[in-house]
């Protein structure tokens, strides 16, 4: 009797079988064998084959322009574009890779000093050995950084020095701090700062255990400058005679407050240099846009003197993904899932203290697009961070048009966490939830463009970018 064959045969018979027939020129009756599959992908999950069938081969483009209106940062416009070279169907790596290498670039700018310019190299599985190599090179300037303060205190209602109240939306808040006293203080950017991070990031991959395990390792440097507003110029309103954007003189900002108090450490910026290390396991069938699979992240992420640093701190990160297509043959239905838990010691400077650190990329939160949608960027930070979303993708149209694919999706969503001052403070009380829906067009497979409605008892955002939350 002849053995069944094994998962890996059968992944591999379909990669050559995609290979033979979509590949110009290929004949029935071509009996050359594929290229043999490196022994470091032994494990690793190829696309699915219909996704496969879609992927583009060779070099391409993809980008959009940028455009934003914001009240603090003013109106921004800019451009983001995207090469990729994904090698062609004869390479054995076609069905295993997002993509060969892959460059993107994005400058953006507002009218009110905003910037963020960035430039990104990935390349998975480089001159076809199991290492990965990525770089960013990256310049933030951030006229309207958020800071609400630090810790469990923030999940209580929004408030501030001298309010007397509290305010349960955002819209009610922001119309309180513009109120201008009458000495012509007002206190409009009581929770912003000034923020200026251009930074370099290189990491180097490995892959074992036939490419369902991956190592990094990686060095961040970056010199970041604080500003703060306190004492400067500003506008207000005048509840008197409703008059609005009127010139006043800014308040003592909660960043002055807590850096005053010695409740925060980084007030003065400096050289900010971290070590990264983290370990993933991956089973995820296609990395940009998964259908199938699982990825656990653990991440070390560590500041020191010894690094050239200014700051000395620990952060550990550790983030369970999940996502299951339950109807494959009737529907293309994706159920996303993820959970995010980090700890940080003391030491972490006010302005990272934001940082969710993974092996893929890093986020910022709790708040924002990338954590809770519906409420602000950066609304809750504190030593401890718990996170958990959950998205249904569910693609209701794919079509060509000439020579670019397009698939169009829609992804109800419900995001959850909270902030803890200590390991030991964890309950299940008091976590704040965002909700909502949004549209997201794959182009080419590997640019996943992302167009979000959230929101919250605090208010709600529109939210438009590149790439899936998790």
């Amino acid at each position: 009797m002849r053995p069944s064959p094994t998962l890996r045969q059968v992944q591999a018979a379909l990669v050559a079988g995609a290979a033979l027939t979509l590949a110009p020129g290929a004949r029935g009756d071509d009996l050359t064998p594929p290229p043999a599959l490196p022994s470091f992908l032994a494990d690793k999950p190829t696309m699915d084959p219909r996704e496969l069938e879609k992927k583009k081969p060779g070099m391409y483009i993809t980008g959009l322009p940028l455009v934003d209106s914001d009240p603090d940062t003013g109106f921004g416009f800019g451009a983001r574009a995207y090469a990729y070279w994904d090698g062609d169907r004869a390479d054995p790596l076609f069905g295993y890779t997002p993509y060969r290498h892959r460059v993107y670039g994005q400058v953006f700018v507002t009218t009110n000093g905003y910037q963020q310019h960035t430039l990104d190299y990935d390349a998975p599985y480089l001159g076809g050995s199991p290492f990965r190599l990525r770089a960013t090179v990256s310049y933030e300037r951030n006229t309207a950084a958020n800071y609400f303060g630090r810790g469990a205190a923030t999940l209580g209602d929004l408030s501030y020095t001298g309010a007397g109240r509290t305010f349960g939306t955002f819209g009610g808040y922001t119309s309180a701090l513009r109120q201008i006293g009458p000495s012509g203080i007002a206190d409009t950017l009581y929770n912003k700062y000034d923020l200026e991070d251009p930074g370099v990031v290189t990491t180097v991959e490995r892959d074992f255990f036939g490419g369902v395990v991956r190592v990094q390792a990686g060095l961040g440097a970056s010199y970041v400058r604080v500003r703060d507003y306190t004492g400067t110029a500003t506008v207000g309103d005048d509840a008197a005679s409703g008059a609005t954007g009127i010139p006043a003189t800014m308040g003592t900002t909660r960043l002055k407050e807590d850096c005053d108090a010695a409740r925060i450490v980084g007030c003065s910026g400096g050289v900010h240099d971290t070590l990264k290390l983290g370990v993933a396991f991956d089973t995820r069938d296609f990395e940009p846009d998964p259908r199938s699979g699982f990825f656990v992240d653990l991440t070390a992420e560590m500041s020191s003197r010894v690094l050239g640093s200014a700051y000395d701190y620990a952060r550990v990160t550790f983030s369970p993904r999940a996502f299951v297509s339950p109807f494959p043959k009737l529907t293309d239905l994706v159920i996303a899932a993820r959970g995010v838990y980090s700890v940080q010691t003391d030491g972490v400077p006010f302005f990272a203290m934001n940082t969710l650190a993974f092996t893929d990329t890093d986020r910022q939160g709790l708040g924002g697009l990338w954590t809770i949608r519906g409420y602000n960027q950066d609304r809750f930070v504190g030593p401890v961070s718990a996170l958990a979303n959950v998205e249904v993708r569910w693609t209701f149209v794919d079509f060509d048009a000439g020579s670019q694919s397009f698939a169009l999706s829609v992804a109800p969503f419900l995001d959850l966490g909270r902030v803890f001052d200590r390991v030991e403070d964890f309950s299940f009380a008091s976590w704040k939830r965002g909700e909502g829906g949004g549209l997201r067009i794959a182009w080419n497979r590997a640019t996943i463009i992302v167009l979000d409605y959230g929101f919250s008892t605090e208010g709600s955002g529109l939210y438009m970018d590149f790439g899936h939350q998790f």
